[in-house]
């Protein structure tokens, strides 16, 4: 997703969770089995549900999700209200951010589903190692299938990267290049990355599938989160916005295979960074020519990562996606479309911190209750 444009991080979207850490016992054996340490796809499935049962979960999951983002508006105007008067404080004000959302959302599973921290996405499908493999190879899909919105769209990436890199007054071609691309990386990770996986998969789709299904949890995580850009960016076109469809879907995919945050992170930092070097060549050479070329180049690494590794790490993936459609798939669709366009409704409206504080409270104390009493 790219994050670049003129004074982008001020327009920046301000925005994670899986299953949670209890004990399944057979009845046929007095093993016991943790959770929250086994693979996604060996998870026990749950019990058959009436329709009128995942209707009413849904509908609390709605009023949940609606509170933490009335907290998420809450906890914003007070962090961006800090003073921030160079790059570095500005990237430290968005790592707070993020921190803060990681900490919200525990709060949030922790009372309602019990989760811990590892619950929320942090933790390894396979290994560190492997997880940032495959993230990689999530990037290369979806740079290869973005290529054609980064040809429509070259004038305006070309524009945004003159306007990002022209605030800081590199003096020769090699800083403009590593300059640009640490920046990028900062950027890309320390505002985009962290929270917004945090929010979008780790807790819209990781509870939502949890609670709803998993196509309806994949859905509510990435509505708000691709056409959220349009409120985020209002500098951008229509090319752009719809471009991070694209990218969007991937994460999702990725996060329902692996239900590592590691993955994810890996492979949207890597769409924030890479795909923006052409036009930082552009801004070196001033070549049109340059910048089509990198472009297709990078896009030809990707389609040659994809064909070495498809029936490896992507096999698996490809695999675990086919399981989205397996848990009343035309209920998913609906149910995550319409908590989907709530939360994308949600985005442009501001309220006093207070005010969406208490109403994130009192969203939150009715599904807190609700679950209290069914418990009983």
């Amino acid at each position: 997703m790219p994050w670049y444009g003129p004074s982008s991080f001020l327009h920046l979207t301000v925005t994670a969770l899986g299953h949670p850490a209890v004990v399944h016992s057979r009845r046929d054996s007095n093993r016991t089995e943790t959770r929250a340490n086994r693979p996604l796809e060996a998870l026990p499935r749950n019990p058959p549900l009436t329709e009128a049962i995942i209707v009413k979960k849904a509908v609390f999951f709605l009023i949940e999700v609606l509170g933490f983002t009335l907290f998420t508006k809450a906890i914003a105007s007070l962090i961006f209200g800090l003073p921030a008067n160079s790059m570095a404080a500005q990237v430290g004000i968005w790592f707070l951010f993020g921190l803060a959302i990681l900490l919200l959302a525990w709060i949030f599973n922790k009372l309602l589903r019990g989760w811990r921290i590892q619950d929320l996405g942090f933790r390894c499908h396979k290994s560190f190692v492997a997880d940032l493999w495959l993230g990689v190879c999530g990037f290369a899909v979806s740079n290869l299938l973005t290529l054609p919105f980064d040809i429509m769209a070259i004038d305006e990436r070309a524009n945004m990267a003159h306007a990002i890199v022209g605030q800081f007054h590199f003096s020769s071609s090699l800083q403009v290049l590593v300059g640009g691309t640490a920046l990028a990386a900062a950027l890309g990770f320390f505002t985009g990355a962290f929270h917004e996986e945090i929010r979008f998969r780790g807790y819209y789709q990781g509870a939502g599938s949890s609670a709803v299904t998993p196509l309806a949890g994949l859905l509510i995580g990435l509505i708000p989160f691709s056409l959220g850009h349009y409120y985020a960016h209002p500098d951008w076109s229509f090319v752009q916005v719809l471009a991070t469809l694209v990218p969007g879907i991937i994460y999702a995919l990725l996060f329902h295979a692996t239900r590592s945050l590691i993955v994810v992170m890996t492979a949207h930092t890597l769409d924030n960074v890479l795909p923006f070097i052409p036009f930082l060549l552009h801004e070196i050479t001033g070549r049109r020519a340059v910048t089509l070329t990198s472009i297709g180049t990078l896009g030809l690494l990707s389609l040659l990562l994809i064909v070495l590794r498809w029936n490896r790490e992507l096999r698996s993936w490809r695999n675990a996606t086919q399981t989205l459609f397996t848990d009343r798939p035309y209920f998913g669709v609906a149910t995550g479309a319409l908590i989907g366009l709530a939360l994308l409704a949600l985005w442009p409206h501001e309220f006093r911190p207070q005010y969406s504080a208490l109403a994130g409270a009192l969203l939150f104390a009715i599904v807190y209750v609700g679950r209290t009493v069914k418990s009983s």
